[in-house]
């Protein structure tokens, strides 16, 4: 049993769901910024990589939020 209360672990979800939709964004400007005809092709790739990292970030946000919200603390997170 966590030390936090539920409503605790419920905030935290919000923060880490808010931070998911930031990093969605960031792959959106990403995309596009690797569809950019005004940049070299690497800078093309450099946004490609961004926007997979922002994805991947997104998707880890929101596992976390969801372990949250079921009363879970991930290995690794401190909520002090």
């Amino acid at each position: 049993m966590s030390r936090f209360s539920q409503h605790r672990l419920n905030e935290e979800a919000d923060y880490f769901e808010r931070e998911a939709r930031r990093s969605d964004a960031a792959a959106l400007d990403g995309d596009q910024a690797a569809k950019d005809a005004n940049l070299n092709g690497y800078n093309q790739g450099v946004a490609s990589r961004c926007a997979v990292i922002a994805r991947s970030n997104a998707r880890e946000y929101r596992n976390i939020a969801a372990s949250l919200r079921h009363g879970e603390i991930p290995d690794g997170l401190q909520l002090d």
